[in-house]
């Protein structure tokens, strides 16, 4: 239970409009083609692999699967399947290296000094 208050307070007192303005950039908003799975969700979950030392997206796809907490820090709905790690590695291929450290950096600074 720890764990999960450390991630939701991290995640809590960070600004989530430009770090989903930042990597909805990469994906259409309109058009053909399915829409994308929420970047922030995945984003979220991407941290939480971060913070928790998962060691593989594999890993982190079959915690998603099984706790239901960590589905909700990472928005995903009751009957929702979780962010495959093929989904995951689209995701850092999209928004990029360049994109994933300038948010980093940002976060950093506002952990800092919030």
């Amino acid at each position: 239970m720890e764990k999960r208050e450390d991630v939701v307070s991290i995640l809590s007192k960070l600004n989530q409009d430009n770090i989903e303005e930042t990597i909805s950039e990469p994906y259409h908003q309109s058009g053909p083609g399915r829409p994308p799975r929420k970047p922030l969700g995945i984003f979220k979950a991407l941290m939480v692999k971060q913070l928790r030392n998962i060691p593989s997206d594999r890993e982190l796809y079959r915690r998603l699967w099984n706790d239901e907490s960590l589905r909700t820090i990472c928005d995903i709905k009751p009957r929702e399947k979780p962010y495959h790690p093929s989904q995951m590695t689209r995701f850092r291929y999209r928004v990029g290296p360049e994109r994933l450290e300038g948010i980093m950096k940002n976060l950093v600074e506002e952990l800092v000094v919030g």
